[in-house]
């Protein structure tokens, strides 16, 4: 048994000890409170602007070999069940196998990288989208189930969000769309995931036109030159507003097959820069994304024949064994008077001249002949694209975007990429750094 002296002793000692402990706890809480720890900044929170690279594919082992170059990948993977009417389920063309291999690979190699697969339709007369944005569906049942399936994906692989890629939409379905984008958008919230679409490009016209589209509540205002299906339902404005990440398809300005518009670059930059200036007029620039094409295209120009797609390989192999005309840049105005054409007319040129006249394109072009039939092959190479890297860059954007990665694409884009984040790295730490091309 303790003596009550001793007891009281303690007792004391130990108000003591608390009230050294009280003070010492209260001097160093003072000190740092005047004296706090320097905020340590990484690149990605730098006031330095950097160029982000995303890019579609579904290609797995270019996506193995490049993932370190790009600050977020579109696993181009998804499709919608259902034809001419949607079941609100999505089709993934991997096996459950590849898909999370391929997830643990990115995640282990580039850890930083963002994964966001797409989901893709084009509407057509076979295959159509409306019930899954919830059009023509009163109860909304298919667009509800359609938002599980996404979040259901999401939640099996750990995506980092979803990609929505609905192209060729009629006017009617606008509305629904943007309804079932804020739907899904209040649900990825809810899950800490990013909400990225892929829209239609448009250049501005100077008038506004007041378009009345059958079933919709309100006109769709008309500020663009492409005033047709598909860009109707991509309202920028609105999509500035909602999603996260902004993709726009910038090419197909000559697309593959005889007639109008004939041959031509895909993307050229005089193109991109009145993209720009539309979208940046609507849509904060760091969503907004611009996305390049990989590719171009062959055509014959006097005769029947297929319109081939050309990338890598292909190029080569015309340059190889062709013996053609290579021109970069290209004008094409000077070239049709001075290239010894094998007939009088090039009917899948000559009526289109117009539209070339003026311009010189940075894009690579080569001029062969086989068997009296004239082509001209219009491809991408690392200096077009720097061409169109660097005015993105010029603009501040968030970032370009592949279509698509492929093993076809020319590997000095690749090395370019490379330099680029380099160059890009050093920027945002503020260090200044020569221009290359």
């Amino acid at each position: 048994m303790i003596p009550a002296r001793t007891t009281l002793r303690l007792n004391y000692l130990r108000k003591v000890f608390f009230l050294l402990a009280l003070l010492i706890f209260s001097l160093t809480f003072s000190i740092c409170q005047k004296n706090p720890e320097p905020k340590q900044v990484s690149p990605k929170q730098s006031n330095h602007y950097r160029m982000l690279a995303s890019t579609w594919s579904s290609d797995i082992a270019s996506i193995k070999k490049y993932v370190h170059l790009y600050d977020e990948m579109h696993p181009f993977i998804y499709n919608l069940k259902g034809g001419r009417r949607n079941t609100g389920e999505i089709h993934n063309v991997w096996s459950e196998k590849e898909t999370r291999d391929l997830v643990l690979y990115v995640r282990e190699k580039s850890p930083n990288t963002l994964l966001i697969p797409t989901i893709f339709r084009w509407e057509n007369n076979s295959e159509l989208i409306m019930e899954a944005i919830g059009a023509k569906d009163p109860d909304f049942k298919i667009r509800s189930r359609h938002i599980e399936a996404i979040l259901k994906e999401i939640d099996l692989y750990g995506w980092d969000g979803i990609d929505i890629d609905y192209e060729g939409m009629g006017c009617d379905r606008k509305e629904a769309f943007e309804d079932f984008l804020i739907e899904l958008k209040k649900k990825l919230k809810e899950k800490d995931k990013l909400l990225s679409v892929a829209i239609h490009p448009k250049t501005a016209i100077q008038d506004t036109i007041d378009f009345k589209c059958p079933g919709l509540k309100q006109n769709i205002k008309v500020d663009y030159f492409e005033s047709y299906k598909g860009q109707w339902t991509h309202d920028y404005e609105f999509l500035g507003k909602v999603a996260d990440k902004i993709k726009i398809m910038a090419y197909e300005l000559y697309p593959r097959g005889p007639g109008f518009p004939g041959p031509g670059p895909q993307a050229p930059l005089d193109w991109i820069e009145k993209i720009l200036d539309y979208a940046l007029a609507k849509i904060p620039k760091e969503k907004l994304y611009m996305a390049i094409p990989t590719y171009g295209y062959d055509w014959p120009l006097n005769c029947e024949g297929e319109t081939k797609a050309v990338y890598y390989s292909y190029a080569r192999k015309i340059i190889r064994e062709k013996n053609p005309l290579k021109k970069e840049p290209t004008s094409i105005p000077a070239i049709m008077k001075s290239y010894p054409r094998s007939t009088n007319e090039w009917p899948e040129l000559d009526p289109y001249l117009y539209r070339h006249l003026g311009k010189v394109y940075e894009d690579p072009s080569l001029w062969y002949t086989v068997d009296g039939c004239d082509h001209v092959a219009f491809y991408m190479n690392r200096g077009a694209f720097a061409t169109k890297y660097n005015a993105l860059k010029k603009r501040k954007i968030a970032g370009f975007s592949f279509w698509q990665l492929v093993r076809d694409n020319d590997p000095e884009i690749h090395t370019f990429l490379e330099e680029a984040i380099k160059e890009n790295h050093r920027e945002s730490l503020g260090e200044s750094v020569p221009k290359h091309n």
